[in-house]
């Protein structure tokens, strides 16, 4: 309820492609838990934790899972997987292969209006077109060693076979309300075979009276990327040119933790060392545009503990994580170095209670949000000969403090939370001291964000059929300081999602779910349209669930687009998004003797592999 993405586990199994949850069928899963406090335990970036278990299956042999999905828009995208485990008494190998190839296209209206020594007015309109193909392969074993011992280890190798994104716009710029230029742009980006090696060991066990878990992860990917660009102007020289990147990322963690029964509770002490290295190089022809041939270096050190206890006034939960996060950025060109070193302690608290049919928590959790290294990149996306975007290698990591009421009762879930995101990232455009109509989009932190949101879901069942309706209201208190003057952003967002589920007899499910979200203050970016959409999905299975077929209708009205006005410095941007997103999609499933796989845990690693 509107915590962000939460992250999974399979029998404490960390689920690091969420496509595997797809591959469990209801009649093998025996619980469900959501953790909206995972404790100092995580990444301080975690905000939630799903844990998933299911009923031991100890069969051997031979399990397939085959999927094949057709996805139709405008153009035509295919997924096409496949999964074979084989399993022995104590141990199980397996491979998930999987073939995806996206054909999207999206639409951009912008206007910018800057407010210099001269009235700049731009407005553009720009279609992309994007081709992608991507194949994704993951071996892996599980070995039982010991009763509550486990060992093993996943490779996943992914690469691009194709890729390639068609750019086109039409700029028109005005200076003081008359005619200045008109830019006609072509582009084109492609890939190189960009690559991915992920590697993972662990260990998961019962050592004397401890539970004890162990990770490592490793990351090895490159990307190349060229780009062409030819840019004819009324006002000024027409001009063509390339750019290539080049971004090499190697990144290595490593963690453990132990834990016990101590006094009348549970404790767990641990570890955890993260070390990231990316080279990122950026050159183009361009003379004016800033070339760049930067590393940028992160080192992680964490310890945490945490400690439960139940008591006859309810479930207890104090736990502590010490992170040291150590960034430096070279770049490259005869540039001054940047480095930062951040301490920072995370604690968090919950209190749980159950009365009658009233089950509550209060937490207090602190979390740490970092920035993408795309964000902290120098490097230059290029948008017209007036526009540029490009990275801040002074950015600072958001620091969120929330406190948190969860509750449930009877057929109503509910939830209301304060959080202060301090160093609040987000977007921010400035002008070129050298040339005025020139603006440059970045990043930059605010001091501090706060924010109220209150949520509540209420669903019921009534024979075939189960709706359940969602409210979330976010409501954010920020006065934005610009050269302008100051902004009040406080409009809260309302969002309003009805799911209806009918079951018709074991075999045959379909779903109909209508959301809409209303005008609102997101950072400093009013979200200026009412959006809402309609969806379709249908499931039916056959040869004892054997054999599946789901038929998906998404944005049955095509009235999925956002609206956005974006407050900087000195300019407003007012933004129209126009997504291709109205198909239908047609998957076709296939299972022989499906089963699990064993129970172990993974580190965190895979935030470090977002923000790569």
């Amino acid at each position: 309820m509107g915590r962000g993405q939460a992250v999974f586990f399979v029998d404490n199994r960390r689920i690091y492609d969420l496509s595997e949850l797809d591959r469990l069928s209801s009649v093998d899963i025996e619980s469900i838990e959501m953790i909206a406090n995972p404790g100092s335990e995580y990444d301080a970036s975690v905000k939630a934790v799903v844990r998933v278990a299911t009923y031991a299956n100890f069969a051997r042999g031979l399990s397939v899972d085959a999927r094949s999905t057709w996805y139709q828009n405008r153009n035509a995208s295919v997924v096409e997987q496949l999964g074979l485990r084989y399993s022995a008494q104590r141990w199980m190998a397996y491979n998930n292969l999987e073939y995806r190839s996206d054909n999207d296209l999206t639409w951009k209206d912008l206007t910018q209006t800057v407010y210099a020594d001269t009235l700049w007015n731009e407005v553009s309109n720009e279609q992309e077109h994007l081709r992608h193909n991507r194949i994704e392969n993951t071996t892996g074993i599980d070995w039982q060693i010991g009763r509550q011992s486990y060992v093993g280890g996943r490779y996943m190798l992914t690469f691009d076979t194709y890729s390639r994104m068609d750019l086109s716009s039409d700029n028109s710029v005005y200076a003081d309300g008359k005619p200045y230029d008109q830019l006609l742009t072509t582009g084109l980006q492609r890939g190189h075979g960009n690559r991915s090696h992920f590697v993972n060991a662990y260990y998961s066990g019962a050592i004397g009276g401890f539970k004890a878990n162990a990770d490592f992860d490793y990351l090895h990917s490159t990307t190349e990327t060229d780009n062409e660009y030819d840019e004819a102007s009324r006002a000024g020289s027409s001009r063509a040119f390339t750019a290539v990147s080049r971004v090499n990322n190697r990144m290595m963690s490593l963690r453990a933790s132990a834990g016990r029964k101590l006094w009348r509770g549970d404790a767990t002490v641990g570890v955890e060392y993260v070390r990231t290295r990316r080279n990122d190089n950026y050159l183009s022809t361009l003379d004016e545009m800033p070339t760049a041939q930067s590393l940028l270096k992160e080192t992680q050190r964490a310890a945490f503990a945490d400690y439960s206890v139940l008591t006859r006034v309810g479930l207890f939960g104090l736990g502590v994580r010490v992170e040291n996060a150590r960034f430096t950025f070279h770049p490259g060109n005869g540039g001054e170095d940047v480095s930062q070193s951040f301490t920072k302690v995370y604690p968090n608290l919950s209190w749980g209670i159950r009365v009658g049919q009233l089950q509550a928590q209060l937490l207090y959790s602190t979390e740490v949000n970092r920035p993408t290294y795309r964000q902290l990149s120098k490097n230059v996306l290029y948008g017209s000969r007036y526009t540029w975007q490009m990275g801040n290698p002074m950015l600072q990591p958001e620091y969120v403090h929330g406190l948190t009421l969860l509750g449930v009762w009877r057929m109503v879930q509910f939830q209301l939370g304060y959080s202060d995101t301090r160093n609040a990232i987000i977007n921010w455009g400035t002008q070129s001291a050298a040339q005025g109509a020139l603006s440059i989009m970045s990043y930059r932190n605010l001091p501090s964000v706060k924010e109220m949101r209150l949520a509540v879901v209420v669903s019921k069942s009534f024979g075939a059929w189960t709706p359940q309706v969602t409210t979330v209201v976010n409501k954010q208190f920020l006065n934005l300081a610009t050269s302008m003057g100051t902004y009040s952003l406080g409009s809260p967002i309302w969002i309003v999602k009805l799911s209806n589920n009918f079951r018709l007899g074991r075999t045959l499910s379909f779903f109909v779910t209508g959301d809409y979200q209303n005008p609102g203050d997101c950072r400093n970016v009013h979200l200026s349209r009412h959006m809402w959409s309609v969806d379709f999905n249908a499931v039916k299975t056959f040869c004892h669930d054997r054999l599946s077929v789901q038929l998906k209708i998404n944005d049955i009205f095509d009235s999925k687009k956002d609206g956005n006005d974006i407050y900087n410095d000195r300019m407003v941007m007012h933004l129209l998004n126009r997504y291709d997103f109205r198909a239908v999609s047609l998957t076709l499933g296939y299972k022989l003797n499906s089963k699990d796989d064993t129970s172990h845990s993974h580190s965190d690693a895979d935030k470090e592999v977002k923000r790569l």
